[in-house]
């Protein structure tokens, strides 16, 4: 039995089956969502029907623990699958989050062939994210739904859309054109993105939101402010200052009207903030901003996510979710920037090393303002970090997507972690749950993508929903069957891990 993440409990029993050549899903909401992944995994044919269905959707109650954390979906996501003696599997669940996730139980037991099993599953933890960083390099709607196939096939529920940065602004917000015009965007963020528009129009945005709703996955859209801001104040100048070409930031009496109005913009629940790396900007004025803005989002009936930084301005309510991303090993080194940055920038150097200096400080500060933290450490949860070993395909061994600054690490050493002992979150933390985040500096393409996402994408969710520690060999042996669906879903350039996939690993 192949699965990823590992259930919570599967029995053997008597039964199993091998669908025909024609998939038959009973009728419910959640069928369509169910056969669209399974057709694109295994290219078959499928049928929604009453009649004799291969897969069938009780709404039931079942036994589920609680997860652990806070959930963007507002629905249980429990299940039970089992195999009846004579072919066919139903799955039972009281909602359609739990019913969609027994359908990505079932489509990745097709690949063996359906064997006679009890499982019965929930996830150990609410908030099971992947933070896609779409402004460094633009993904257009079709590949990001790629994005949130992936994510569905491994039970996340977060796609946490990094829409906007000092290279680009990637979301229309209407009445604001300049925006969304790379001639404002420094440096080459709108040329080398390929050809076409290099943005996201209401509609493009609205239909992601839709089709990872279908799959039970929540989109939360990050408009990043006070700073990272440098597209903003390249097309509206008036609303921040610029003290240096490559720093700058909004400030807080201009620029609330073009907070209120970028709030308004965004449909659904949730909205980060962002909040981080605001260099250079004086620390009153940051306080001042981030309560401002924090405080608009809320009254806009808005659930708030920033990243760890947003701590500093003291303004954090219980409500609001902190994204802790600094990791232990990962700390700032001016020292070493120096001799990798022009003497030009070297000034600089200290006014970032000041604001890192704060930050071992700023997650058991927003634990003491009673946020919920989510683990996104750099450590462990960041995918632009390189890959230390080496590749099956003497191909992936040359230069290699990822950021230089990360000391690269191996798939086995990543693995070796738990969400609830990661040394950078405090004791006494109200733990919402576990983000990965893929930054996409060195991203030249979809492929770049693949490559950075897989194989740890799919250890990332097992520790996000499996209750307890599972073993290297037996996550390796379970995965090492996974690259066929990850091909099928058009992650063809997926890293090819000696320590996965190498009968010497």
């Amino acid at each position: 039995m192949s699965l990823v993440p590992l259930p919570l409990l599967s029995t053997p029993r008597p039964g199993g089956s091998r669908p025909g050549e024609v998939i038959r899903i009973s009728p419910d909401p959640v069928a369509e969502a169910a056969a669209d992944l399974i057709t694109k995994l295994y290219g078959t044919r499928t049928e929604i029907t009453a009649e004799d269905p291969d897969l069938l959707f009780v709404r039931a109650p079942v036994d589920q623990p609680a997860p652990r954390g806070l959930d963007p979906l507002g629905q249980a996501e429990g299940y039970e699958l089992v195999t009846g003696e004579h072919g066919g599997v139903t799955v039972t669940a009281p909602t359609s989050a739990g019913l969609f996730r027994g359908a990505t139980t079932y489509a990745q037991l097709l690949a063996e062939g359906v064997p006679g099993i009890l499982v019965q599953d929930a996830p150990a933890y609410a908030w099971r994210g992947l933070s896609l960083d779409v402004v460094r390099r633009f993904f257009p709607v079709e590949q990001v739904k790629r994005v949130i196939d992936l994510l569905a096939l491994y039970k996340f529920n977060v796609l946490h859309l990094h829409l906007s940065d000092s290279q680009a602004w990637r979301l229309e917000i209407p009445g604001m054109p300049e925006l969304t015009d790379p001639a404002h965007w420094p440096g080459d963020a709108g040329s080398r993105n390929g050809e076409g528009r290099q943005h996201y129009t209401v509609a493009d945005y609205q239909e992601l939101v839709r089709y990872a709703a279908e799959r039970f996955v929540t989109v939360v859209p990050e408009l990043d402010m006070p700073g990272h801001t440098q597209a903003v104040l390249s097309a509206y100048p008036e609303l921040g200052e610029r003290p240096h070409a490559i720093l700058g930031h909004l400030d807080p009496a201009r620029a609330m009207g073009f907070v209120e109005t970028v709030i308004a913009a965004t449909p659904g629940r949730w909205l980060h903030l962002g909040g981080d790396e605001a260099f250079g900007m004086p620390h009153e004025l940051y306080a001042v901003f981030m309560t401002e803005a924090l405080a608009r989002a809320r009254k806009a009936g808005k659930q708030v996510v920033a990243w760890q930084e947003a701590a500093r301005s003291g303004s954090l309510l219980p409500q609001d979710v902190v994204q802790c991303w600094v990791g232990r090993g990962d700390e700032f080194d001016a020292e070493k920037m120096r001799e990798q940055v022009p003497e030009e920038y070297h000034p600089l150097l200290d006014v970032v090393a000041e604001s890192f200096a704060r930050s071992p400080q700023d997650t058991p500060d927003a634990v003491g303002q009673g946020a919920w933290i989510l683990a996104s450490p750099s450590s462990v949860l960041y995918l632009d970090r390189r890959y230390a070993e080496e590749s099956t395909d003497p191909a992936q061994n040359g230069e290699r997507p990822g950021m230089p600054a990360y000391a690269p690490r191996g798939c086995r050493e990543l693995f070796d972690w738990m969400p609830g002992t990661l040394e950078e979150i405090p004791e006494g933390a109200r733990l919402a749950g576990v983000e990965a985040a893929v930054w996409c500096e060195s991203v030249k393409g979809f492929d770049d993508l693949a490559f950075l996402l897989l194989p740890r994408l799919s250890a990332i969710a097992e520790k996000a929903w499996t209750a307890g520690p599972t073993t290297w060999d037996d996550y390796r042996d379970r995965v090492g069957g996974h690259p066929g669906l990850w091909r099928a879903l058009g992650w063809d350039a997926y890293f090819s891990s000696r320590d996965l996939f190498s009968s010497n690993a």
